[in-house]
Formats: C-alpha cells, sequence, structure tokens
C-alpha cells in the first residue's frame, strides 16, 4: 500500500505461496507452491535459497528489477533508484564487510572461474536492483548457495553469493540510498506487526484508495515510550 502511494504507477509483483491474500489490490503476484519452494529450498535445507531462486524468476519477468524484503518499506517515492540499474552496475541494501564463520578458503568452493577465500564483502540482500543481462550471475549464485551447504553454518549464504556474483567481472555494486526503512530486529518487528494490525482493524473496510492514503501516515518506528514498553526485550 505504501508502494503505491508515494509511486502510483509502481509494476509492484509480489512472490508467495499465498497468492489469494492478495487478491483485490493492484498487484501481480508469482505463486509459489510447496513443491517448488521445498526445490528452491534445496529440499527444505536452505529457506533462503526460496529468496534467491523468487528473485531469479522475479527478474524474468522485467529489464529491471527493484527487489524489497517484506520488512523493507518506503517513506519516498524509490523509483529513481531504477536509473542506477543496468547491466554493468546493481544496488543493495548497504555493505556489510567481511563475513565472520567464513573460513572457507581451503573448501575449492568457487563462483565460475573465481576460487572464493571467505574474505570478500558481504553486501545486504534486503534490497536488490538489478538489470536482466545479470541473470547469469543471479543463476550463479544460486548453484554457489547448494555448494555452501555444510561448508558454512551461517543463514548469510544467499546474500553473500549474490553480492558476490552480482560484483564479478567488471560489474559494480552501490549502496541503495532510497527512502527505505526497516523492521528487521525481533523488538522492531514486533512493534510493526503491532501497528498494521491496528491499521487493519481499524481500516480494513474503507474503500482501497483510502486504506492506500492512510497507510502513508502509519508509524512503524518506534520512539522513546515504545521503547520503553518494549524493555523486557531489551538485553546488555
Amino acid at each position: 500500500m505504501r508502494l503505491l502511494h508515494f509511486t502510483a504507477h509502481a509494476r509492484i509483483t509480489i512472490a508467495t505461496d499465498r497468492p489469494q491474500f492478495y487478491a483485490g489490490y493492484p498487484v501481480e503476484t508469482l505463486p509459489l507452491s510447496s513443491g517448488q519452494m521445498a526445490e528452491m529450498s534445496f529440499g527444505n535445507r536452505y529457506v533462503f535459497g526460496i529468496k534467491a531462486g523468487g528473485l531469479i524468476e522475479l527478474l524474468k519477468r522485467t529489464e529491471r528489477l527493484l527487489f524489497m524484503d517484506t520488512d523493507i518499506y518506503p517513506v519516498g517515492d524509490a523509483s529513481k533508484g531504477f536509473a542506477r540499474i543496468s547491466p554493468s552496475r546493481s544496488i543493495m541494501r548497504l555493505c556489510e564487510g567481511v563475513p565472520a564463520g567464513y573460513e572457507i578458503e581451503t573448501k575449492g568452493l568457487r563462483l565460475g572461474d573465481y576460487r572464493i577465500t571467505g574474505r570478500e564483502v558481504m553486501w545486504n540482500s534486503g534490497i536488490v536492483g538489478v538489470h536482466r543481462a545479470n541473470l547469469p550471475a543471479l543463476a550463479s549464485a544460486y548453484e554457489l548457495i547448494g555448494s555452501m551447504l555444510g561448508v558454512v553454518s551461517s543463514h548469510t549464504k544467499e546474500q553473500f553469493a549474490v553480492g558476490l556474483a552480482l560484483s564479478q567481472g567488471g560489474r559494480k555494486i552501490a549502496p541503495h540510498r532510497l527512502p527505505l526503512r526497516h523492521y528487521n530486529t525481533a523488538g522492531k518487528k514486533a512493534f510493526a506487526r503491532g501497528q498494521i494490525a491496528r491499521f487493519f482493524r481499524d481500516n480494513g473496510d474503507l474503500p482501497l484508495d483510502q486504506q492506500i492514503e492512510r497507510s502513508a501516515r502509519l508509524r512503524l518506528w518506534r520512539g522513546p515510550l515504545d521503547l520503553w514498553a518494549q524493555r523486557a526485550r531489551w538485553r546488555f
């Protein structure tokens, strides 16, 4: 709804195992069956394989894709990001530096002809802007994820592989710098889910255009009083 408010002309496609949930909304869906998700997740061994496989399927439908996790939300028009996407340039959420727990130099892992050391920088894939010309790179990343199963225990294999693939062969990655925010920690998610549930209780019976308009005013970030109310979650 917030995407539709800030970027009314956006073509939105949602990869989902519940396409019926979006009936009546001006969006497209990429339905994922339980069989497809099992296959994409390497036999239910790695759930983020579904994300990597879904990214490939979504990109097949368009020339340029701006992918966002479901805990990313806009606070303005993000469409200018498409101008920064090209065959030689992708955008991702942010660079997280060299990942911990990737002592894999002696494991013989490769991305094409490139031998992986584990000292490569890792990009966060909560946001990925990518051109269709990079479908082969994403396919190579997906294959690498399969090779990393049983070798790397971290759940970040997907974003490590995607970022590495999109930075090979003279390609570059840049941070997105778009009006997008996130609620990707336990405390932020708990607050945001409560706000979203309350929004639909209060506005769910309104016409869609009014819901879209009101969604832009929905506060998903926490203030000091919200943090204090969640003090039982704090860890020191």
